[in-house]
């Protein structure tokens, strides 16, 4: 039996593109999050009458007469006879294609509900539930044992992509299904919760609180400890990062001293597991892990969404539930001291679930919802193939990305060979192009009607200050090419470890960074100065996918006019600013 083809795995629409106020607009305030009538409510840091709401619920799209956006069709076509057999009534050939749409949305009498209890409780009539938070990116994932038949059933994730970040917005799936496949799918769609489940992940950000703490990190015992519990894993999910976090405090490889009494100490400690993550783990998309390790990854992250598990019980870990992550593995030395008393942007995670539902119960008898048919004709088809642009793609074009070509080759049954192009630039990349963009070819001679859905792509990219880059030919039968960046943005910590209270002399400290990106080396800076209050800083580098090391050097500027200087080599994404090297006299340079 062949596996389960995915067909089409994700269509961002154009209002995902466009939003109404600008993400960065928002700085919530996210320690002081409410609570009310069932809806998580946040308060805008500089216009505290002003508050955003977290969407409520997942579920089917809906046309505008409320009818909602499903098919599930089973086709038969004739297949050539088995001679050897002495039954005349032999099985034909066919199978079934799923297809739906999912959004999430927030019922109006909801919005007005909790508006009315926040107003109850902090007293203030002019308190604003002005809208939905638009979040910074989005993932979903869709579990399901049915569609995922071979052999003994068992639980997986079976697709995972970008999901829109605007309430309201679509995302749309379509599976191609064996015989056995579409019956089993349909048996289910009868029960009230089906078989088929999805989850979307959606990351938020604003403005946590400061504190009077700090963390002190000792290197050497979380090498140790890492070391001990890895053991052979490489890639993590979010249930088992929190754990072995608690580990690295229990066993006391990071400490945490919280001075006076902070009332909202469970707010400091979600900032802590924070810190602590991004200080030793990178985020992993699981389409981006080696093929050899990609099934355990996919097998732990669907557990998320078992009966019991993380999500179904109803809490979070705020780490995300469809990515994986990979520990550092820096070569740091001594310890690290990181102060919490100021306040800083974050990112929390949002869960919303999805189930199919009784839908069976109201529309099984209705044709445009569940379908049974011959397919035959093969001369009078068309293949449509869309093409979807992942949406971090889009804001490239501003200031990285010239324009992407995608061509498509599909070489028919009868020798002739149809190519077909889509080119993006800033001009285009609009959201009613988006919505259309597709390419489409015919039938020549193409018997084989699997055959037939096979088709090469490639992509080429073009980048602002030169370089290119272009993708091999790869083969495909799905109805949608997911075009994702070929490279991906690293945020690179610049932490001060004592340079600037371990030598009163130093003005500054310039940091340099040094980068490939497709035969060019680019270069970013900046300068930490004496003369401002702690603060985290850093640097944001492009780097093509695979590569994670960059050339530094930090540049020691002194009150005298002398100056020094070391470089090295890293890929860890955190660079600390050291007291400056001594000279062989045991002096600076410039004494």
């Amino acid at each position: 039996m062949k596996s389960t083809r995915l067909l089409a795995s994700l269509l961002l629409l154009a209002g995902n593109l466009l939003v109404a106020y600008p993400v960065e607009a928002q700085r919530l305030a996210i320690d002081h999050g409410v609570r009310a009538a069932g809806l998580w409510c946040f308060p805008i840091l500089d216009k505290p009458q002003q508050w955003l709401y977290l969407p409520a619920t997942a579920g089917l799209a809906r046309n505008e007469a409320g009818q909602p956006r499903f098919s599930l069709v089973r086709y038969v076509f004739n297949a050539e006879a088995d001679t050897e057999s002495a039954s005349t009534i032999q099985d034909s050939a066919g199978g079934g294609v799923l297809h739906f749409l999912v959004t999430y949305d927030t019922e109006p009498e909801a919005v007005e509900a909790a508006e009315r209890e926040l107003r109850q409780r902090l007293d203030d009539d002019e308190i604003s539930l002005r809208g939905p938070v638009i979040f910074k990116e989005g993932r979903y994932g869709l579990v399901s044992s049915i569609l995922s038949v071979e052999g003994k059933p068992e639980r997986k994730l079976l697709a995972e992509g970008r999901a829109p970040v605007v309430e309201g917005n679509t995302i749309a799936l379509s599976f191609d299904l064996e015989p056995k496949e579409a019956n089993l799918l349909l048996e289910s769609l009868q029960t009230e919760t089906p078989d088929v489940s999805l989850v979307f992940d959606m990351t938020f950000s604003g403005i946590v609180d400061a504190y009077d703490a700090e963390l002190t990190v000792d290197w050497s015992k979380v090498h140790e400890s890492m070391a001990a519990e890895a053991g052979g894993t490489v890639y993590w999910v979010s249930a088992e990062v929190k754990a072995q976090i608690d580990t690295l405090i229990h066993d006391s490889s990071i400490k945490l001293v919280s001075r006076g009494s902070d009332a909202n100490m469970e707010a400091l400690i979600a900032q802590v597991y924070d810190r602590i993550l991004k200080l030793l783990f990178d985020e992993v998309e699981p389409s981006r892990v080696p093929r050899e390790d990609r099934g355990g990854l996919m097998d732990a992250l669907a557990g998320l969404v078992e009966p019991g598990g993380l999500l179904d019980s109803g809490t979070t870990t705020g780490f995300g539930a469809h990515v994986g992550f990979q520990y550092k593995n820096m070569r740091s030395t001594g310890t690290s001291v990181l102060d919490f008393n100021h306040a800083a942007a974050v990112d929390r995670h949002h869960f919303l679930t999805f189930n199919v539902g009784d839908l069976y119960k109201e529309y099984g008898d209705d044709e445009h919802y569940f379908r049974s048919t011959s397919i035959e004709d093969p001369m009078f088809d068309q293949r449509v193939v869309h093409v979807a642009i992942d949406g971090s793609v889009l804001p490239e074009f501003d200031r990285l990305i010239n324009s992407v070509t995608v061509t498509l080759r599909k070489n028919h049954g009868d020798g002739s060979t149809t190519l077909q192009e889509v080119v993006l630039d800033n001009a285009s990349a609009t959201p009613d192009r988006l919505e259309s963009l597709s390419m489409t070819y015919g039938w020549a001679s193409d018997d084989d009607r699997l055959a037939w859905l096979q088709y090469d792509y490639r992509t080429q990219w073009s980048f602002k200050g030169g370089g290119e880059y272009h993708t091999d030919w790869q083969s495909s039968e799905g109805a949608m090419i997911d075009v994702f960046a070929p490279f991906h943005r690293r945020t690179v910590q610049v932490v001060d470890s004592g340079a600037m209270t371990a030598d009163s002399n130093v003005r500054a400290i310039v940091v340099a960074i040094e980068y490939p990106f497709f035969g060019q080396t680019r270069r970013e800076q900046l300068v930490v100065r004496s003369d401002r209050p702690s603060e985290d800083q850093s640097l944001e580098i492009t780097l093509p996918l695979g590569e994670f090391a960059y050339d530094y050097s930090l540049t020691w500027l002194f009150d005298d006019g002398g100056r020094t200087q070391a470089s090295s080599r890293d890929a860890s994404g955190i660079i600390f600013l050291d007291p400056p090297p001594a000279t062989p006299s045991g002096t600076r340079p410039g004494s």
